[in-house]
């Protein structure tokens, strides 16, 4: 496996260790007051679309990524990078609802005190 098969991966991992990052300096999911429930929905989230992509490999709509990949496969046509993108897709989601929940609830509460 060359460098350049790993790039990608690599870039996936970097992405997710970027919203770890943002999420533990903001305890909104993983390192909030309930880890687990943070993790089950993250893994849930995960899990349905990894359901969704072998359905659609299973229809025809996808077939094997580019030269970028690892060559490493889950599944026929389901490359390992698939996972990392999804799961980041999950984590980058669930964290910005939970920035965009911590804004809305601040602002209400900046709104009841000034009326």
């Amino acid at each position: 496996m060359s460098w350049d098969q790993l790039v990608y991966l690599a870039l996936l991992l970097g992405a997710l260790a970027c919203m770890a990052l943002i999420d533990h300096r903001a305890r909104l999911l993983l390192f909030s007051a309930h880890p687990v429930r943070g993790a089950a929905v993250l893994l849930a989230g995960t899990a349905v679309f990894l359901a969704w992509d072998v359905v659609a490999i299973a229809e025809g709509y996808y077939e094997r990524g580019g030269a970028a990949m690892t060559g490493v496969e889950l599944a026929p046509h389901l490359p390992l990078e698939e996972l990392f993108f999804i799961l980041f897709l999950c984590y980058v989601t669930l964290v910005l609802h939970g920035l965009l929940a911590r804004w809305a609830t601040r602002r209400t509460s900046r709104g009841r005190t000034v009326r």
